[in-house]
């Protein structure tokens, strides 16, 4: 059994600073996005080197009594092969030297029609659409986007299929996308044929993380327990988060 799963946004794109639907188009990080996942990457080692793992039952930090922590022994690093989600991944794995694996069933949710339009250019040119989608009523499939379901499914399968295959007490890190990770999570917790409530959530910022832990509820099938959502590095709550360069 996997110790826990860190699931990752990746840093900032050009067009998330137009407020762009990027879908699967592959924008790579601008120059903040670049420095945000290197602070993301320093704060997830810190996390992991001084073994901070929340016990599910009391929900408070607790420190590891086992061997010696050893990144290549504990640590499996996946990441969607869109470049702004293997470069974040990258800026996390490299200073441990690991290998990062590329899966494609972590790209971000298609968007159809609606890649690379601006978000208050979609609200104008189909109010009603526009309205639906925010609503979560589906006005995005209209225009050819892919369904939160198949979204949502895909991204289960990759991360129950790479908890199987982990080692005894690994971290895995996956390193993905805003709405990709709200709808796995959402299908990782609920039953299926259930609407949850992450996948409404406010969107996770860029280079912020979620923390899964699994669980045997009376001694049946594993399920998982998320244990935070959207949590960030100590940076991500000043300004200079969004402006780090400001006064340079």
């Amino acid at each position: 059994m996997v110790r826990q799963i860190i699931l990752v946004r990746h840093g900032r794109t050009a067009y998330n600073a137009q407020n762009r639907f990027q879908g699967q188009i592959d924008i790579p990080l601008d120059a903040v996005g670049m420095w945000q996942a290197e602070r993301t990457g320093e704060a997830l080692r810190q996390l992991l080197e001084a073994d901070e793992r929340i016990a599910p039952a009391s929900g408070a930090p607790i420190a590891g009594d086992g061997p010696a922590f050893d990144p290549a022994a504990d640590v499996l690093v996946v990441a969607s092969d869109l470049s702004r989600a293997a470069s974040t991944a990258h800026s996390f794995a490299d200073p441990w030297g690991l290998d990062v694996h590329l899966d494609p069933r972590l790209r971000e949710r298609s968007f159809g029609q609606w890649e690379g339009v601006r978000l208050e250019d979609a609200k104008h040119d189909y109010p009603r659409d526009y309205a639906d989608w925010r609503d979560g009523k589906g006005g995005e499939l209209r225009h050819g986007a892919e369904s939160r379901d198949s979204l949502g499914t895909r991204g289960m399968q990759a991360i129950n299929d790479w908890a199987a295959r982990a080692g005894e007490d690994q971290t895995i890190v996956f390193f993905s996308h805003g709405a990709c990770i709200a709808e796995t999570i959402d299908h990782m917790l609920e039953p299926v044929g259930t609407t949850g409530g992450i996948a409404n959530f406010s969107t996770m910022r860029n280079d912020h993380w979620a923390q899964l832990v699994p669980y045997e509820p009376n001694g049946g099938d594993p399920r998982w327990r998320l244990m935070y959502y959207n949590r960030g590095p100590a940076l991500a709550m000043t300004p200079q988060w969004e402006n780090p360069f400001a006064g340079r």
